[in-house]
């Protein structure tokens, strides 16, 4: 992790890839522009669905008290009204096509009411890791919809799911603004951020909130318990795997 220096002091520079500070970042209000054009860079809508965005509590509603409770990084509407929602992960998760999934589905049925029409408003997500979702393919972007398997004719767009793997960028830019924001999620290094900032005004504006936010006590303290969680669920991980390996010797 780099630092950046605080007065006379050296601060650790927040990485933006750990969900705490990913939500800081994209998930305030203040920060609407750097929301925008990172949506710009990932989605294929028409321009003006950004002249209003609005975020959302990112706590998905239940339907009964037995639900699952759903709660999602990022949630936003754009002007017509279409839902988008982001996850981003950096702990494997083995579920997390089933996980997304679920959080696609659940913004998609608490859209009605009783005596509703199916006018539902179009669903996208947008599922962000630092591990490998999409087996056997080199892509690190893959878009999905409901489509027929033989012809690949959609039957109906009112759903679409989006995975972006960091660890599959290539080292060698794309020249696309999609590349440069993921560049700077996967970053780690001060020089890094610094390079980036270059890249565009928006993605200055998202170096130069990361900067301040490094100094921040408050988000010092969530990104540490955050990156303690982190640590002891790896720690879990690995000694089950042990156990699972010695027991499997025996």
């Amino acid at each position: 992790m780099s630092k950046v220096k605080k007065n006379t002091e050296t601060v650790k520079i927040l990485l933006p890839k750990v969900d705490v500070i990913f939500k800081l970042l994209f998930g305030d209000k203040r920060n609407i522009e750097i929301l925008k054009d990172f949506l710009k860079a990932v989605l294929n809508l028409p321009e003006d669905e950004y002249n209003k965005v609005t975020l959302e509590d990112t706590h998905l509603k239940r339907e009964t008290i037995d639900d699952k409770l759903g709660i999602v990084d990022v949630k936003l509407t754009t002007k017509s009204g279409k839902i988008v929602h982001i996850e981003m992960q950096i702990l494997e998760q083995e579920d997390m096509p089933e996980r997304i999934t679920y959080y696609n589905s659940k913004m998609l049925v608490t859209q009605l009411k009783a005596g509703d029409d199916y006018a539902l408003q179009k669903t996208i997500s947008i599922a962000i890791a630092d591990f490998e979702i999409v087996k056997n393919s080199p892509k690190y972007h893959h878009k999905f919809q409901l489509n027929e398997i033989e012809t690949g004719i959609i039957f109906t767009d009112v759903v679409e799911i989006n995975t972006l793997e960091l660890q599959k960028i290539p080292k060698h830019s794309d020249s696309t603004a999609k590349y440069d924001w993921l560049q700077f999620l996967k970053a780690e290094r001060e020089e890094e951020f610094d390079m980036l900032a270059e890249r565009s005004p928006a993605i200055k504006k998202a170096v130069v909130e990361l900067k301040r936010l490094s100094k921040d006590e408050e988000a010092q303290k969530l990104y540490e318990a955050r990156q303690k969680a982190i640590r002891d669920e790896n720690a879990r991980m690995r000694t089950a795997y042990n156990k699972g390996t010695k027991e499997g010797e025996t």
